[in-house]
């Protein structure tokens, strides 16, 4: 007996010290407890006592000096060893206290009562009341001493329940973490065995067709090839001859077959070489040509000469050597490399011609370009310096004209790092000869694929501004030299739209005389059908935006295809002023996409059965390109989307989640977003991948590719509800209620309207559990939740805190009328009988309202004038409410 009365001590003093509160300083949440009982029993004492195991010590005292008495003189001993509560109506009648020095002596005690106080499950104390003179202690008022206690053993635990909340916080938080990175690997692994497994079937399946179809699979590629496939048999006569030799030869099948090869596309003087070239391959087997890649000259049925690139190759058929060649037309081809080339020429002609100095180097800081006018400024050649030593070897300074200018402000430099330089003031002063001030303008270089090619600047000398006219009219005597010679379509107009500059193919394009263009209006330069094509074009780049766009004429009796573009001019206040046109006959490369058709076709078959959102914008940032799942997916079928912006064809509330990453990637960056696509009864989550296309540095469509996300994100949005919710009443836990109020409170209001917080308790709770058991608990919890929830508007949050305690935090509230209206409404609806498990129970709630202004509300502020309201309310009685405002404690 002795061992388990030492045990039940020894585990006492262990709760009371884990309270941590002995020899503490007074606090004024206490303070008001004993004045409390004090007021409310009419005594002169009222004590907060802790028993530790040699004194009792007072947390808080009114109406007695001493900190501290004896344990062995205690009343508040024998209370906590009963472990309920201990009434002495007349302390001189009672043998065990007669003799007591308390009672003897100060402060002389005729009556007690004290009601023990618990810390995990230990009595640790009392809230105990004292008079120095005899008196009754009914049954009300002793169920009123424990309800105060209740309060005082709340509050003493509140450090402890609050520590254990953020463990449990935390301890969910580890638990999400793990749970999201098992599913990750999971996840991770299937995803790998899934794609181990589709390589093995589709390599099986490869393989068993292969040798299945072996024959057929030749003819097909043959068949089907874009490059023209033509076979002979020892005798030269054609055997083979595939739809794309009809079309780059023009002879049909049919015609060709039977017929001598040589006959058909050798050139007469290359037949010759080309008969004994077929017999010593044929007696020998040996040929220069065959396996060989070359280009030589070719007829067509019209008789005309093209350029073909051939392989030829040799194989057995029946005992007999026969040959068969892939072959191209390479005219286009090499056409095109030589416009490439001359372009190349002329612009190194120009650079070297103009009165700008142009300096460029390579992602790797190596000079790549030094024109003659750098190099007549700087004095010097361009060499392999260091980038370090540019400053100095370049002779560059400050606008000052003396001062060497920072390694970081080298307009090259700066441009290499990625920044964008415009008119950068500073001097080149070389020695032995005169300084010249400068304006540096550049930009980075990069590729169509967004990889960093390197810088370029331009460096613009000021200081004889008439010998820079004087330079500029002879660059715009050379750049017309130039552009009469280019094969476009070339003109400046100005501000008032006025031509001010036209070669002579767009004069001779309009068939007027020049002096009847020059000086005179676009628009009477044109019919007035043909100007109602262009005008959407002239506004938007006189406006200041570049526009691209296609148009077809007749010249010469001859249907021509244009790329026209018209590139906006700016003045050097950045606005616009006036525009350059632009036109290149691309009749060639139209026909070169009908060439591309059959390719085409066969990526919308994989496009259109892959389950992903595939489309393409054109330069006018319209649909060019839209697979078939945007039909299942927005009910938009691809024709009827073809030349629509993504807002015309499936509106604004689909367009506006992607419009900033959308308008990202027209700026060359690469971006992604998530939204989400409505369609019918199904809501899909999302993630669409924007990649600008680049061609010449400038964005001239966008890709977008969009899958589907919706199993992961309503993953995601589990765990989330899983983090703010309570789990017995499924309202909203402490955590999201902190937010809500931060938030509230946060907001700026207008006119009258404010925020009030309403603390609520459950009256009586304790006896509730300890009478009916925590499963009784648990259910008028759940059901009180409910009728909350219902007694507020749908905007309004209902929160449960802990325990009994709930919130309920009510926005734009006009006046105090309009909250008590809400509180009366709660209480009507808590007063009915909770009927639970076949049993009526009464319940009731205590409210406490804390009222915001129109103005910003501290939520510290807002929380605390709540809780002085709660405990106001209780002082007044149960199942009522108080209000207060925030400003009263202000």
């Amino acid at each position: 007996m002795l061992t388990t009365l030492m045990t039940s001590e020894t585990a006492r003093l262990a709760a009371l010290t884990a309270l941590d509160l002995l020899d503490t300083r007074p606090e004024p949440r206490f303070d008001r407890y004993t004045r409390l009982a004090a007021m409310t029993f009419g005594v002169p004492i009222a004590l907060i006592s802790l028993v530790d195991d040699k004194r009792q010590w007072f947390k808080s005292r009114c109406g007695l000096d001493v900190p501290e008495t004896p344990r062995s003189a205690a009343f508040c001993s024998h209370a906590v060893a009963l472990r309920d509560m201990l009434v002495v109506e007349d302390t001189a009648a009672d043998v065990r206290f007669a003799d007591n020095p308390l009672v003897k002596g100060e402060p002389h005690i005729r009556f007690y009562a004290g009601q023990p106080v618990f810390c995990d499950g230990e009595a640790v104390g009392t809230l105990c009341i004292i008079d120095r003179n005899p008196r009754r202690f009914d049954d009300a008022q002793r169920q009123a001493l424990r309800d105060l206690a209740d309060l005082v053993e709340t509050e003493l635990n509140q450090a402890r329940v609050a520590t254990a909340r953020v463990m449990a916080e935390q301890a969910l938080k580890s638990l999400n973490a793990n749970l999201e990175a098992r599913v990750a690997r999971r996840t991770a692994e299937l995803e790998t065995r899934l794609a181990e497994l589709s390589e093995q079937v589709a390599q099986r399946q490869a393989a068993e067709t292969s040798l299945r179809d072996a024959e057929s699979w030749n003819r097909t590629i043959v068949a089907t090839s874009y490059s023209a496939f033509v076979g002979a048999d020892p005798e030269g006569r054609i055997t083979e001859w595939n739809p794309a030799a009809e079309r780059v030869f023009g002879w049909p099948r049919a015609a060709a077959l039977g017929r001598p090869l040589a006959d058909l596309i050798v050139p007469p003087e290359f037949r010759a070489a080309h008969a004994a070239g077929m017999r010593r391959f044929l007696e020998t087997g040996v040929s220069r040509v065959v396996d060989k890649r070359i280009e030589l000259p070719a007829l067509t049925a019209s008789g005309q000469r093209i350029t073909i690139e051939m392989k030829i190759g040799g194989y057995e058929w029946q005992g007999r050597r026969c040959v068969g060649a892939f072959i191209d037309d390479v005219s286009e081809r090499n056409r095109t490399r030589q416009e490439l080339e001359e372009k190349q020429e002329l612009l190194d002609a120009v650079l070297e011609s103009i009165d700008v100095a142009v300096v460029a180097c390579d992602a790797d800081g190596n000079l790549t370009l030094f024109n003659k006018k750098a190099r007549t400024l700087h004095g010097v050649d361009s060499t392999s310096v260091p980038a370090a030593e540019w400053s100095a070897y370049y002779s560059l300074c400050e606008a000052d004209g003396h001062t060497p200018l920072a390694l970081d402000q080298v307009p090259l430099l700066r441009v290499l790092r990625g920044e964008t330089v415009h008119q950068q003031a500073m001097t080149v002063a070389p020695a032995g000869q005169p300084a010249a001030r400068i304006l540096a303008s550049g930009r980075p270089l990069k590729s169509m694929s967004g990889r960093a090619l390197g810088a370029v600047v331009a460096l613009q000398d000021i200081t004889e501004r008439n010998h820079a006219r004087e330079q500029l009219e002879m660059s715009e005597r050379r750049l017309r030299a130039i552009t009469e010679n280019l094969p476009a379509l070339i003109g400046k107009v100005d501000a008032d739209g006025k031509f001010v500059f036209l070669n002579g193919r767009a004069v001779q394009f309009y068939g007027k005389p020049s002096e009847a263009l020059i000086g005179h209006n676009v628009r009477d330069a044109y019919p007035p059908a043909e100007y109602a094509k262009i005008e959407p074009h002239v506004r938007r780049v006189m406006a200041g935006e570049r526009s691209t766009f296609e148009d077809v004429a007749v010249v010469d009796g001859r249907e021509l295809h244009y790329q026209c573009v018209f590139v906006p001019q700016r003045a050097l206040d950045g606005s616009p002023d006036g525009f350059y046109a632009m036109a290149f006959d691309m009749t060639a490369r139209k026909l070169s996409e009908l060439r591309q058709a059959e390719s085409e076709e066969r990526l919308r078959t994989i496009t259109d059965n892959v389950p992903v959102l595939i489309a393409h914008l054109d330069a006018d940032r319209r649909y060019a390109f839209a697979n078939a799942v945007h039909a299942s997916w927005l009910g938009g079928r691809p024709e009827r989307i073809i030349g629509l912006t993504v807002e015309e064809a499936f509106g604004p509330a689909y367009h506006a989640p992607q419009a900033e990453a959308l308008a990202q990637a027209w700026l060359g960056n690469a971006s992604q977003c998530e939204h989400e696509i409505a369609r019918k009864s199904h809501t899909r989550i999302v993630h669409s991948t924007f990649l600008p296309q680049l061609r010449d540095g400038r964005v001239v469509g966008v890709y977008i590719l969009t899958t589907d996300a919706t199993a992961s994100r309503m993953h995601e949005r589990s765990l989330h509800a899983l983090a703010h919710t309570d789990p017995l009443t499924q309202l909203p836990n402490r955590r999201r209620f902190e937010q809500a109020l931060a938030g509230a409170c946060g907001r700026t209001r207008q006119g009258d309207r404010g925020c009030a917080l309403l603390y609520l308790d459950v009256d009586l709770f304790k006896q509730i559990n300890d009478r009916y058991g925590h499963a009784t608990g648990d259910d008028v919890l759940v059901e009180f939740a409910r009728r909350l929830r219902a007694s507020v508007r749908s905007t309004d949050l209902v929160a449960r805190l802990a325990g009994d305690e709930f919130t309920v935090l009510l926005s734009d509230v006009r006046c105090d009328a309009d909250v008590e209206l809400v509180a009366r409404k709660i209480l009507d609806a808590v007063a009915e009988p909770f009927v639970l498990a076949g049993r009526a129970l009464r319940v009731g709630t205590t409210i406490g309202i804390g009222m915001g202004n129109a103005d910003l509300v501290d939520s510290r502020t807002l929380m605390e004038t709540a809780d002085r309201a709660l405990y106001a309310a209780k002082e007044a009685g149960r199942h009522t409410y108080a209000l207060m405002h925030v400003h009263e404690y202000a």
